[in-house]
């Protein structure tokens, strides 16, 4: 069983023009937090991902998702 979370994350920020460090400024968390979501190295709390989904007004599963499917 993979405990790997794909995220739309990069994308998501690209579309939205928005860096890391804002992104983490909004969600008050680390860019280094941020940057491992989009990695794929860390798995965020259920209150962290939902506050970045928040952040892009979008439901917290097109955000983040346990299978590799595309993003868009």
């Amino acid at each position: 069983m993979s405990h790997t979370i794909y995220t739309c994350l990069r994308q998501l920020r690209d579309e939205a023009d928005i860096t890391q460090a804002e992104l983490a400024k909004k969600v008050k968390t680390s860019r280094q937090t941020i940057c491992a979501m989009e990695k794929g190295d860390y798995i965020p709390s259920l209150k962290l991902a939902l506050q970045v989904a928040g952040v892009f007004k979008r439901p917290v599963e097109s955000v983040f998702h346990l299978d590799k499917r595309k993003c868009g």
